[in-house]
């Protein structure tokens, strides 16, 4: 099996829905490991295709302050081993941005709170008005 960036960014966006899909509420550390995983997954996606990049999620903007535990920290572990091949592949525009989501994933899995994006990264993964 050939894993490349666009399959593996499937993966890591299918990952995120099911993680954040895993109880019913949507303000949980299980929600905002999903959107970060979902974001990150078309994210790489919209980079190495050549795509208008997503919006940035409320939820990844804004930091959590809730830990995540159980089954929802063993898969946000499987799914977030794969960050670290996307970033050396990715464009350096790009590098910083997800060296962040990575950062975010590793002080939620160590049981500690992720602040806000910081502006110039927030920048960096707005996506840019379309030009007429």
């Amino acid at each position: 099996m050939n894993l490349d960036t666009q399959t593996i960014g499937a993966m890591l966006s299918a990952s995120g829905i099911t993680l954040a899909n895993i109880d019913e509420n949507t303000t949980g550390a299980d929600d905002y490991a999903g959107a970060i995983l979902d974001y990150a997954g078309n994210l790489i996606i919209a980079i190495h295709g050549g795509e208008e990049l997503p919006p940035l999620p409320e939820i990844v903007a804004n930091g959590i302050e809730a830990r995540i535990t159980g089954a929802a920290r063993v898969s946000l572990s499987v799914a977030a081993s794969m960050l670290p091949f996307l970033v050396a592949g990715t464009p350096s525009k790009f590098k910083t941005a997800l060296r962040y989501l990575q950062q975010a994933i590793q002080r939620l899995l160590s049981g500690r709170a992720v602040p806000p994006i910081p502006d110039a990264i927030k920048a960096t993964l707005t996506p840019s008005p379309v030009k007429k």
